[in-house]
């Protein structure tokens, strides 16, 4: 541009000079202009350089726009964001993530096995600078199994994990509009791409207690409260409980809630759930939140059964270290569960009780050093780590409840392994895990056994 203005003032200069201006060398026409029409080819220069200084200036606009600054906006500490920045909330067309992991599993029990575990794309539009389409869209365990012929060569799913748009208003108060999203419980049902954890499988906790992936059709509302300090909310619909095996399992002792997410379609809309969450990492190093929810599913006889969890967790890099230790604390509160339809064993007996908790510490340690940060290595990082769980679906049995002792139910997990991260996008996993409450009945049970298992994660 520089270059273009001093052309053009030497331009001016021999203007003057002659009086006369060549058009072969200004406008390219071919023909000399004479003194008398010096001003209109002046005229014409200069609305060339304006439009090419508009240009220059709407190309630099476009370039620093359509360049992500990351997927702040949620989670700190480790790593761990959502979905919007102020940079890529002005990106202008359709954006996509993407995150998936495979794993190959030695069990204690049965054979060894391979899963094409999740395949998880994202499409996401600027509609503009207020308005954001997000969605998710799964596929589980490599395809969709088919009921005739052949299927597929997996028996997996196909789902609608997210769809929704965010109405942007202020940072304090924005709204997020009818569609699915995920329950805002915990860290793991949020924010769960495999970089964002150590082991192979998401904790034992994020499983029968706050039962990940857990989304459901809903509306509510996020900002910033203070600094450091943000919240969500959110109504969607409630949990189910049958009795029936065709509409699902419900709230049983095995499966814990896990089985009483309700279906997306045919979900009993009157039923409905209230959640909320606060987010804090106001503190360098710490990333803490704490959450809740609410729902009355359906009990015998047309009535309800009041249900509430409540979850708190925390995230600490200790400053200047390597280490990075984690904690997290379920309670589900239970009333009347002798009323849950799915309560009932073959004997007629409860086998839920009033309370339903879970928890987990976890220690790591990354350890790539310094030295080796430059070539292949430089995003590089070597992460161990061992991970202590309880997991409780039994607990304050009501009357002639019947407990389990085989390891199905109660579980104490201690998880070990390394996580070897080749850069902040792919994630090579190695881990073992033991079951302290195992019987020979737990170790048929995927979600109850002992196994050694390896895997990769994606997430860009």
């Amino acid at each position: 541009m520089l270059k273009m203005k001093h052309r053009i003032m030497k331009m001016k200069q021999k203007i003057k000079r002659s009086g006369c201006l060549s058009l072969a060398l200004g406008l390219g026409l071919g023909s000399s202009v004479c003194a008398a029409d010096e001003s209109a080819a002046i005229a014409e220069l200069q609305r060339q350089i304006q439009s090419l200084q508009k240009e220059v200036e709407r190309l630099k606009a476009s370039a620093a726009e359509s360049t992500p600054s990351g997927r702040d906006g949620g989670e700190g500490g480790s790593g761990q964001e959502n979905l919007l920045s102020k940079g890529w909330l002005k990106s202008k067309g359709l954006t996509f993530s993407f995150y998936g992991e495979s794993k190959y599993r030695f069990p204690e029990s049965g054979a060894n096995s391979f899963d094409a575990h999740r395949y998880v794309l994202s499409p996401s539009y600027a509609i503009n600078d207020w308005l954001v389409f997000n969605s998710e869209v799964e596929i589980e365990h490599g395809g969709v199994d088919e009921s005739t012929g052949r299927g597929s060569r997996f028996n997996g799913e196909l789902e609608l994990e997210q769809f929704y748009v965010d109405i942007l208003i202020h940072e304090r108060f924005n709204l997020r509009s009818l569609g699915i999203d995920l329950v805002p419980v915990g860290r793991f049902n949020k924010y769960h791409e495999p970089t964002l954890f150590y082991s192979t499988e998401r904790p034992e906790l994020y499983r029968e207690i706050i039962p990940t992936t857990w989304m459901e059709p809903s509306l509510g509302a996020f900002g910033k409260i203070t600094e450091g300090l943000s919240y969500q909310v959110q109504v969607s619909t409630g949990l189910e409980d049958s009795s029936s095996s065709a509409a699902g399992a419900g709230i049983t002792s095995a499966g814990g809630f896990r089985s009483a997410r309700p279906r997306l379609r045919l979900a009993d809309e009157n039923q409905l759930a209230y959640s909320g969450r606060l987010h804090y990492r106001g503190v360098p190093g710490l990333d803490t939140s704490a959450s809740m929810y609410f729902a009355q599913p359906q009990a015998a006889g047309g009535q309800h059964v009041n249900v509430a969890l409540w979850d708190i967790e925390g995230l600490y890099r200790v400053p200047r270290t390597g280490l990075e230790l984690r904690a997290d604390f379920a309670y589900w509160h239970i009333d009347d569960p002798e009323k849950l339809l799915a309560n009932q064993n073959a004997s007629g007996m409860d086998d839920v009780g009033t309370r339903m908790y879970g928890w987990y510490v976890e220690a790591a340690y990354h350890l790539w050093p310094e030295a080796w940060r430059q070539g292949r290595g430089e995003h590089m990082d070597l992460v161990p780590f061992i991970r202590y769980s309880q997991v409780v679906t039994q607990s304050g049995l009501v009357g002639a409840g019947r407990e389990s002792d085989d390891g199905t139910a109660n579980k104490d997990f201690l998880t070990a392994g390394v996580s070897y991260f080749l850069n902040e996008h792919f994630v090579v996993k190695a881990d073992w895990r033991r079951n302290f409450n195992g019987s020979t009945v737990s170790a048929g049970s995927a979600a109850s056994q002992d196994y050694f298992q390896i895997g990769v994660g994606m997430f860009f």
